[in-house]
C-alpha cells in the first residue's frame, strides 16, 4: 500500500475502505484509528482543499520550512518544529509556503477519541529540538507504522499500528512531559558539544547550516567551529553529513524504503547527490550496500 507519488521521495499509505470499516468496529482500536499517512519533503505547491469538510482529522507536523492552513475562517500558519491537529466535517485547507516549502508528517484518522486530540492541539503547538524532545524517537514511531502498513494487511497487523498510534499522537500532546519519562542519553547533557550532537540527531532530516548550528550552540561560527573539530577531529557539517549516511545506511538495511524516499527523508535535495554522498563517505553505492545486507 506504499506509493511513491508526484513529489519526489513522497511516501503515502491510504488504507482501503473495508480495512478501516475494519478498525472501525474492533473494540481494540475503535476510539482511534488511522485512515491513510504520508511523508513530503520541501514539496513546492504542495496544496490540499477539503471545501466541504472531511470525515476524518488531520495531524500536520512541519519539520521543515512553513506552510499556510485555513480552517473555516481561521488562518494559521504552521512553521518548522511545530504540530496541529485539524478538525474533521469543517472546511480546510492547507498549502506549502512558496518560499519556504515545508516538509511535513501527516495522518488522517479518525475514533471518538479523535475530537479530544482535535480540541487540545487546535492550534501550531511548538516541538523544539533540546537535549529532552527525542524528535527521532517521534519520527521511528512514523516510520514503524508505515512499514508496517507496506507489507500485506492482517488483522494483528492494523490493530498494532493503530495501538502504536495513541502513543506517536501522545508524544506530540504531552510534549512538555515526555523529558519526565526518561533521562537523555549520557552524556548529550554534558557540555556544549554533547548538546549539538543531539540538536543534529534530532533535526537529521533537515538541511542545517553552520549558522543554525552555532546559534542553537549560542556561539560565534568560527569560534563554535573551533571548539567543535578540536573535539571531535571534523568539522560540523562533514559530521553532520555522515550521521545522516549512518541514518541512511539504517533504513537502507532494515525498511523496504526507495533510495529516493530516504534521499528526500533525510534532506538530500536529490537522489543523485544523496547517491554521491553515500559513496565518498562508505565507499560503496547505495544499491550495493542494500544488497550485501549485513555482511559488510
Amino acid at each position: 500500500m506504499g506509493l511513491e507519488t508526484g513529489f519526489p521521495g513522497e511516501r503515502v499509505i491510504v488504507l482501503p475502505a473495508p480495512f478501516v470499516d475494519l478498525m472501525r468496529d474492533d473494540p481494540l482500536v475503535g476510539d482511534l484509528y488511522l485512515c491513510s499517512m504520508g511523508h513530503i519533503t520541501h514539496a513546492r505547491h504542495h496544496a490540499v482543499e477539503r471545501p466541504d469538510g472531511g470525515d476524518t482529522y488531520v495531524f500536520l507536523y512541519c519539520v521543515w520550512g512553513r506552510g499556510h492552513i485555513s480552517v473555516g475562517s481561521h488562518e494559521m500558519v504552521l512553521n518548522a518544529n511545530q504540530c496541529v491537529v485539524l478538525p474533521k466535517g469543517v472546511p480546510m485547507s492547507w498549502r506549502s509556503s512558496d518560499d519556504e516549502p515545508w516538509s511535513i508528517y501527516w495522518i488522517c484518522f479518525d475514533g471518538d477519541k479523535g475530537k479530544i486530540y482535535a480540541k487540545s492541539m487546535a492550534a501550531p503547538a511548538n516541538v523544539l529540538p533540546s537535549i529532552y524532545t527525542r524528535i527521532e524517537q517521534r519520527t521511528e514511531l512514523f516510520d514503524k507504522m508505515y512499514a508496517i502498513l507496506c507489507d500485506a494487511p492482517t488483522i494483528e497487523k492494523l490493530e498494532y499500528v493503530n495501538q502504536i498510534l495513541p502513543h506517536f499522537l501522545a508524544s506530540f500532546r504531552y510534549r512538555d512531559h515526555d523529558h519526565a519519562v526518561a533521562d537523555p542519553p549520557p552524556g548529550y547533557s554534558e557540555g556544549m558539544v554533547g548538546k549539538v550532537l543531539q540538536y543534529m540527531n534530532d533535526n537529521v532530516e533537515r538541511r542545517l547550516t553552520m549558522k543554525e548550528i552555532a546559534d542553537f550552540a549560542g556561539l560565534s561560527e568560527s569560534y563554535f567551529y573551533r571548539r567543535f573539530v578540536q573535539q571531535m577531529s571534523m568539522s560540523p557539517i562533514d559530521y553532520f553529513i555522515r550521521l545522516k549516511i549512518n541514518k541512511a545506511a539504517i533504513l537502507l538495511l532494515k525498511t523496504s524504503m526507495s533510495i529516493s524516499q530516504i534521499s528526500a527523508k533525510l534532506g538530500f535535495g536529490s537522489p543523485d547527490y544523496f547517491s554521491r554522498t553515500f559513496r565518498k563517505v562508505l565507499g560503496i553505492s547505495a544499491t550495493e550496500f542494500r544488497k550485501q545486507d549485513f555482511r559488510l
